[in-house]
């Protein structure tokens, strides 16, 4: 039997020509086991699971809190558990796992969420509808949430983020996949809860 040298490039090539076929993938999957994304390609980074597989890390299921005298306490605490997982996936969508560095003429991106009152909904086509998140709740004099401290005064109707956070992105693109791609944990993030 003659053996075939094939490069690691033309197997990925190939993989991408297969452009969703499904015989195709089986195929190429059958002879060269199964690829992994290019994750250099933020836009490959789908899930948090898709983050950890870039990074080389095991997902986390759950948090522990190990104390001095070794006890161990389970966080079930929504919010905490989803900063750790956009802190997981903002290293991988950087592809950089020094930054942010915090240096001086570093440009870091966030995503931003517009707030809309129920009158701007009502108004708005069915497809503008389903771009939307729904959050709730309020917050009064002096409440802090969000990106590190975000304050709230009246709601979230007047509302500045003056301290910079672990969660920042290199660019504006990557801020706006960020943003749409993982709303929901951002969501858990941001509010705490369901």
């Amino acid at each position: 039997m003659k053996a075939i040298e094939i490069k690691q490039e033309n197997v990925t090539e190939a993989f991408k020509s297969a452009d969703g076929c499904e015989v195709a993938i089986n195929i190429l999957t059958n002879l060269f086991g199964k690829q992994k994304p290019d994750y250099t390609d933020f836009h490959n980074i789908k899930t948090y699971e898709d983050a950890c597989e870039a990074l080389g890390i095991k997902p986390v299921s759950r948090l522990l809190i190990e104390y001095g005298d070794g006890q161990k306490e389970e966080v079930i605490d929504i919010a905490h558990i989803a900063y750790v997982k956009l802190s997981t996936i903002a290293r991988a969508l950087n592809n950089d796992p020094e930054f942010p560095r915090f240096t001086e003429n570093e440009y870091r991106w966030f995503p931003w969420y517009y707030l809309y009152s129920q009158e701007e909904i009502d108004d708005m086509d069915e497809e503008k509808r389903k771009e939307l998140v729904f959050w709730g709740g309020d917050a009064f004099f002096g409440a802090v949430c969000g990106l590190a401290s975000a304050y709230s005064s009246y709601a979230w109707s007047y509302s500045f983020a003056d301290v910079g956070s672990r969660l920042a992105v290199k660019s504006e693109e990557i801020a706006k996949y960020f943003g749409n791609q993982f709303k929901e944990l951002w969501r858990d993030f941001l509010i705490g809860k369901r």
